[in-house]
């Protein structure tokens, strides 16, 4: 074995032994994302890899789909065990393919231990049981006290007016909190099934419609005609649809027109939302996806928004392998747009990380 400037030459085990020296996983994939070779620690570690099988379907044996799809598609850092009961990893693609398509996915030692995890899984839990009760008994009775307010003064059915929209606001405020929550650690999961996205465009601007009209604002509704079936959650999709409708009217004054359009091209449904209002308080407009960014009209009567809407959003089309963009200019209005791929299993392809 020859050496050049101190470093040993003509030893192809040189760095098989090197790469097996270390405490992290490494695994590097081909361009179909089959294991051509993994490193001591990752075989040992993580029973399900193979050399030739299919990476992906690797990991369905250890983890759920979303967490795989944070990790492949999102390129975002995801924590998982190597194996069923076994320690949690780090687990991360680095950096790009190569020029034969292939790539490396590396794993590393969680910061912390199955103790920490599960408090924080039991803390979460509380915490949405302790809060979700008592509000549900507040909205129960507020709303009960607003059938019949005949019996109430003018600033006593007002004030029972403003308990139950605050009650309703803490509610999905709440529940928000709890996505965003769940997100971060890869715990928020999909109810997958065969779901026809008219019908759900459909009933969120019916069930919207009343309290947007009651703002003075216009709701208009044109949706394509034949639309595919696509794989999705039905609850979720209804909450992005609700979401981004239920923005346009927050964030905008009265006399403001909400259009709400389905249509389908390029293998993907688009659902958008677009309104010609104040258009977005941010230089970058998709600085409003950010967790807590608000706009100065975001809250006030009946309105008040969490700023975590959109974020969640993000979160949930992303999940379904699918998009969200907006297009804004100051006082011209803003246009947000779903983008369900119809072949969700086609639609695998990486995109930028989602912001925190």
């Amino acid at each position: 074995m020859g050496v050049t400037e101190g470093i040993p030459s003509n030893d192809a085990g040189l760095l098989r032994r090197s790469l097996d020296g270390m405490p992290a996983g490494l695994i590097t994939l081909d361009e179909n994302d089959v294991v051509l070779q993994a490193n001591a620690a990752a075989i040992e570690e993580v029973p399900s890899l193979a050399v030739g099988e299919p990476f992906r379907a690797a990991l369905e044996k250890i983890t759920h789909v979303e967490m795989i799809d944070r990790l492949m598609i999102r390129r975002e850092v995801a924590t998982f065990p190597g194996a069923p009961d076994g320690p949690e990893y780090h687990w991360m693609v680095w950096g790009e393919r190569n020029s034969r398509g292939e790539i490396v996915i590396t794993y590393w030692d969680t910061d912390w231990n199955d103790v920490m995890n599960e408090r924080r899984a039991a803390f979460t839990m509380a915490s949405s049981h302790e809060l979700r009760g008592p509000l549900t008994t507040l909205r129960g009775f507020s709303e009960i006290l607003n059938m019949d307010t005949s019996n109430l003064t003018p600033e006593q059915a007002e004030a029972a007016e403003i308990i139950e929209l605050t009650a309703r606001h803490l509610t999905i405020l709440v529940d928000d909190v709890f996505d965003l929550s769940r997100n971060s650690f890869g715990e928020l999961r999909l109810n997958l099934s065969e779901i026809d996205l008219t019908e759900i465009v459909e009933s969120a601007v019916s069930t919207l419609r009343a309290g947007i009209e009651a703002r003075d604002q216009v709701l208009l509704c044109e949706l394509e005609a034949g639309l595919p079936a696509i794989t999705a959650d039905e609850a979720r999709a209804t909450q992005m649809v609700s979401n981004l409708i239920n923005n346009a009217s927050i964030h905008n004054p009265a006399g403001t027109t909400i259009a709400v359009k389905a249509s389908a091209a390029d293998g993907q449904i688009a659902v958008s939302v677009t309104d010609d209002g104040n258009g977005l308080p941010f230089e970058d407009p998709n600085d409003a996806f950010r967790s807590f960014r608000r706009g100065i009209d975001a809250t006030g009567g009946d309105r008040t928004g969490s700023g975590i809407g959109l974020s969640i959003t993000k979160r949930l089309i992303q999940l379904h392998r699918g998009e969200v963009t907006v297009e804004s200019s100051p006082g011209a209005g803003s246009c947000f747009t779903l983008l369900f791929p119809i072949d969700r299993e086609t639609a695998l392809t990486p995109g930028e990380p989602g912001p925190v």
